[in-house]
């Protein structure tokens, strides 16, 4: 009855140390109405917990200090223990102050690792759903995070099967767990040989983890036949606590910007973030100065590889041009780079194959994150992620902002910014060590005025 966590799980839960907290989340901004009570949203996920099963389980040591833990069912589940309800004061910041708090606070692993905040007191009715989920929880091989199951397509809520039987906790026992560990030897050679035979004929997560580790590798390597990244105010050891802020901007702007100066809106952003960090640090804007790096994943899939299903997804180390005071040259200067580093064989060699359940770009940027954060190969992490440009709705309320919460990692990263794109937008979300200078408040306005100089390109 237990399961084994995979090696990105193991990878995630030791990363957790000293300051790092390994909770990926979102800000989920709803317009007004009724629906979107805690007693509602309680109602619906009870409805579809069944599709995320693993969001009852929690971990399991049989043998501390000897074996890996693993993941059993948690007989003591209480749904209402996980989503919790606050109300705010309607004040502009503090949606984002309650972020700030949530991404410093570690989830309870003695529970199944997610929680779930409904936040009312937002201003002109609005109401925030804030997920977070630990990394070892969503590892890409099961990507689907209690956002992900609230939602519906319509207003109308589509009828979900209800399961055949209702879900009852399936006892841990160590005895018999530590007594199948034991007969496991004499049982590898068939499994291999099994899964010899499937690897190549269904998708696997052994497989997806063997691919993972290996794209890890090469990019690791990758990173350690370049410069290291320069120092950088940005980059110092971390206190326990974070800030946030968030910032939404039009889609359809971004990428005019990025198309006038010969580039794509995905070029357009880098660029605009290089623009922030240029006003907010002025020994980044220094010409003379190495340019700041950012980890960031994008597409690598070709022409002739559209309709083969998935998505083709590097992690690439790319030079941020906060130099250039030009914001037309930023973006032509992202895309030259980018479009160098697409067209490399080693980092095509790198990709992921990413399908509806596989892979998430997040996710890849934390995991290799983590493998690199020993040679200094990067600044910040830069998560840009595509997302659908069609609206999404809960209990008939309107999804109207989706912001992503991306937390900092390794120790000496204390900046991350999160992208991503939603129904004609593009939303922001800034997450800082609470004693990075200046605060995610003075950069959320520099990001601002970053935007206002990328956009007036199509102009």
């Amino acid at each position: 009855m237990a399961e084994d966590l995979s090696p990105a799980d193991r990878a995630s839960l030791a990363a957790e140390q000293g300051p790092i907290t390994m909770a990926v989340g979102g800000v989920l901004v709803f317009e007004g109405g009724p629906g979107l009570e805690q007693a509602a949203i309680l109602e619906r996920l009870q409805e579809r917990l069944h599709l995320i099963p693993r969001y009852r389980r929690r971990l399991q040591a049989p043998a501390p200090g000897v074996l890996n833990p693993v993941w059993v069912d948690d007989e003591a589940f209480d749904l209402a223990w996980h989503v919790r309800r606050t109300v705010l004061d309607g004040s502009p910041g503090a949606l984002a102050e309650l972020v700030g708090r949530e991404a410093s606070r570690r989830l309870d692993r003695a529970r199944p690792l997610w929680e779930l905040t409904v936040a009312e007191g937002l201003p002109d009715g609005r109401v925030a759903l804030l997920p977070r989920m630990h990394h070892a929880l969503v590892d890409g091989v099961a990507a689907v995070d209690v956002g992900t199951v609230l939602l519906d397509p319509t207003p109308e809520p589509p009828a979900i099967p209800a399961p055949d039987a209702p879900w009852v906790a399936r006892p841990y026992d160590r005895r018999e767990h530590l007594g199948r560990l034991a007969r496991l030897p004499l049982t590898r050679a068939t499994a291999l040989a099994r899964d010899g035979a499937q690897r190549y004929l269904t998708p696997s997560p052994r497989r997806a983890a063997a691919d993972l580790r290996a794209a890890t590798e090469l990019l690791t390597e990758l990173a350690r036949t370049r410069p290291q990244a320069p120092p950088s105010p940005i980059n110092g050891a971390l206190g326990p606590n974070r800030r946030y802020a968030m910032h939404r901007a039009g889609l359809a702007g971004l990428k005019a910007a990025g198309r006038a100066a010969g580039g794509t809106v995905n070029d357009a952003i880098l660029a605009v973030v290089a623009g922030m960090l240029r006003r907010a640090y002025p020994a980044m804007a220094d010409a003379a100065s190495r340019s700041p790096v950012a980890l960031v994943p994008v597409s690598v899939r070709r022409s002739d590889e559209e309709g083969a299903g998935g998505n083709r997804f590097s992690t690439v180390l790319v030079d941020l041009p906060a130099g250039e005071a030009d914001a037309a040259a930023r973006v032509a200067a992202v895309h030259a780079s980018m479009a160098a580093l697409k067209a490399s064989p080693a980092v095509r060699a790198g990709a992921l194959l990413a399908g509806a359940g596989g892979w998430a770009p997040p996710l890849v940027s934390l995991t290799l994150a983590r493998a690199m954060g020993g040679v200094r190969a990067f600044n910040l992490v830069v998560s840009n992620v595509p997302g659908p440009q069609l609206p999404l709705y809960l209990n008939g309320r309107r999804l109207l902002e989706a912001y992503p919460v991306v937390p900092l990692n390794p120790a000496n990263q204390a900046l991350n910014v999160g992208v991503l794109s939603y129904d004609g937008g593009v939303c922001f979300g800034l997450l800082a060590d609470r004693d990075l200078q200046p605060g995610v408040g003075v950069l959320a306005e520099h990001l601002r005025a970053s935007l206002d100089e990328v956009v007036a390109l199509t102009g």
